[in-house]
């Protein structure tokens, strides 16, 4: 294996110039760095990240901690992050925490002991005051989070513009499906919009809160179907996300009950799947979420000072799942 002594000798340089060229350091002339990187070509010469990495006590690796990879919101944000790490010429290590609050915590503390330069954190702990003691630069990121700088889309906002929506579609009373979650993350945010938008234009909404271990589309069916039949006056439905309006649209025992023939129906994310089944939806800027995430924190990494919040606005995409009934 090539060492720079090797790529030295090789372009006739010295070796102070090789690493000068490598940092990007010093006055050198185009030739010469010429020189050095076809010598570097020539003898497939790869440089040694780790040990200049330790040598500026930087590891250019960002940690990202989400909950799930195969929820396409955080897949989408993953991929977003990614990206925009390379951009900045950082490594991403990313963790999963299978929504276990012990794990995320383990997790992070593995990323200090790895001397990551930064963490990107989704958060499902309830008391993040755990994270207090963390002396690498964090952004939270889908959730604001007491004394770290957070970015999250406009929730509360999106969920009022979902109650507008269905009213302007005919709806009077709407049923919003929503999954029983804290107060502190984003659909919950949402469903209160919601509320106090349907509050503030003089309707009655209906809840359904629905346990996150019966989120499984037969059990969530059941429910909703329970719920239509002992409210049936029910008369537009919101879906606090685009993956529960798509199990309960696509359930077999739904599309024979004709009830999405007679009402409105929404969800919120803007996933592919709303897309696909022409359901109206709240869209959330995944792609730059990630991008503001990874930007605020290079630059806390780099010691400047960044903004407590950055909410990014949603936007409301109309399609056929209430289109088709507004006059």
């Amino acid at each position: 294996m090539a060492t720079i002594k090797d790529v030295a000798r090789e372009a006739d340089v010295s070796i102070a110039t090789v690493s000068r060229i490598m940092n990007n350091r010093g006055a050198i002339s185009e030739k010469t760095r010429k020189k050095v990187y076809e010598a570097m070509e020539r003898l497939h010469y790869q440089p040694n990240e780790m040990a200049r990495a330790l040598q500026k006590n930087k590891s250019n690796i960002i940690g990202l901690v989400v909950p799930l990879l195969d929820y396409a919101f955080f897949s989408r944000l993953t991929d977003a992050i990614e990206e925009s790490c390379h951009s900045y010429g950082y490594k991403l290590m990313i963790c999963k925490s299978g929504e276990d609050g012990e794990r995320e915590k383990e997790l992070v503390s593995m990323l200090q002991a790895n001397q990551v330069d930064g963490i990107l954190l989704c958060s499902r702990v309830g008391d993040t005051g755990i994270y207090s003691q963390n002396t690498l630069p964090l952004i939270s990121i889908d959730r604001e989070m007491e004394g770290f700088s957070s970015v999250t889309s406009d929730n509360y906002k999106g969920g009022m513009e979902a109650a507008r929506e269905l009213f302007e579609s005919g709806s009077r009373h709407p049923l919003i499906l929503g999954v029983q979650v804290p107060a502190y993350m984003a659909m919950d945010q949402r469903h209160k919009g919601f509320l106090d938008e349907c509050r503030n234009m003089g309707i009655k909404c209906a809840e359904m809160k629905v346990q996150q271990e019966n989120l499984g589309q037969q059990e969530l069916v059941r429910e909703f179907l329970k719920v239509m039949e002992e409210n049936p006056c029910i008369d537009g439905v919101f879906a606090t996300g685009d993956i529960s309006a798509a199990k309960v649209v696509c359930h077999k025992k739904v599309q024979e009950s004709g009830i999405f023939d007679r009402i409105p129906y929404m969800g919120y994310d803007g996933l592919e799947i709303s897309e696909l089944l022409d359901i109206t939806t709240v869209t959330q800027p995944i792609y730059e979420m990630g991008e503001c995430a990874v930007e605020l924190l290079v630059k806390k990494i780099n010691g400047k000072l960044v903004q407590e919040r950055s909410i990014l606005p949603v936007k409301l995409v109309e399609r056929g799942s209430t289109l088709r009934f507004k006059k």
